[in-house]
């Protein structure tokens, strides 16, 4: 297989994804374009997600697996799997989700012919017990925003799900961005520094297929889970409070990159409404939402609940 004559890299960081890995490589493997290359990099896994792998890599020659020797965290894996790709697009994959067989061929096109850096499609939820859940109604098209400042502030202010980052990508362009980043969602971190490398446009089809795997648990244990996940570091001694403040801090230090030359008045703007946004979502909205629990009806919060994560998706 000739790395000339493929345009498209899979990378699927994975740990401990043996429940559903076998049916989330078959979903890729049946995609109706078949010039790709797939790269698994597990993370040391103590499950069976070895031998899943190892199975799928001796049947279909497009596979690459490689397993570490030991556990370096989340942020490590995904910038392996995206340091290994040499095509000119890159497809992020997890190791439970699935994707409509056309998601490739109705995606790629856009980013061949068009002016963008990500083509992505609607998604749709799988929920816990594996029947169909909801269709996200979030767009975060940006074709028409020629300014990367008016794009970062679009995103920022409205990106509220990291199922972006599952489109498919011009690789040059997310290898621009900074991924070394020390704390809880660098998805967002991720999506929005991207803003300033180029435009997205959402495909208006539900072709990924996003996997809710337990059932909600509270703010403050999802911040701390996910900074776990991502350093491979215990959280017990942190306060959430601190865990906020690096989520600020490295939303922050992207603006200072030598790559983006900001005037002093433009990092200041931003800053003002990275903080803002992040006092809403993590402070001002869970006090909220404790309150009405606590005052409202039980139907009518669980009403008002429902109307809110459809309004987030």
């Amino acid at each position: 297989m000739k790395m000339d004559k493929i345009l498209l890299t899979m990378g699927m960081p994975v740990y401990n994804e043996g429940k559903y890995i076998g049916e989330t490589i078959e979903s890729l493997l049946a995609q109706t374009y078949k010039n790709f290359i797939l790269i698994i990099s597990d993370n040391a896994s103590i499950d069976q997600t070895p031998q899943i792998c190892k199975h799928y890599a001796k049947k279909d020659k497009r596979i690459i697996y490689v397993r570490h020797k030991k556990n370096r965290g989340a942020q490590f894996n995904f910038c392996y799997v995206l340091e290994q790709a040499k095509t000119p697009f890159f497809m992020l994959c997890s190791g439970h989700d699935k994707w409509h067989p056309s998601f490739v061929e109705k995606l790629l096109p856009a980013l061949e012919k068009e002016d963008i850096i990500l083509s992505y499609p609607r998604t749709r939820r799988i929920n816990i017990d594996g029947t169909m859940g909801e269709i996200y109604e979030d767009d975060y098209t940006t074709v028409n925003i020629n300014n990367p400042i008016d794009r970062y502030l679009y995103l920022l202010r409205g990106i509220g799900k990291g199922n972006l980052m599952y489109g498919i990508w011009s690789t040059q362009a997310l290898k621009n961005c900074n991924f070394d980043l020390k704390t809880f969602a660098p998805d967002h971190i991720i999506l929005v520094q991207a803003a300033f490398e180029g435009k997205f446009k959402q495909h208006n089809e539900p072709l990924f297929f996003l996997r809710e795997r337990r059932k909600d648990i509270g703010y403050r244990h999802r911040i701390r889970e996910a900074f776990a996940r991502l350093t491979g570091q215990s959280t017990e001694k942190m306060s959430v409070f601190l865990l906020i403040i690096s989520f600020i801090s490295e939303n922050t230090k992207v603006l200072f990159r030598k790559r983006y030359s900001f005037s002093a008045v433009t990092k200041l703007w931003l800053i003002i409404n990275i903080v803002y946004l992040c006092l809403l979502w993590f402070c001002a909205i869970p006090v909220l939402i404790v309150i009405f629990k606590k005052l409202l009806p039980e139907k009518t919060y669980f009403k008002i609940k429902s109307i809110w994560n459809r309004r987030k998706h």
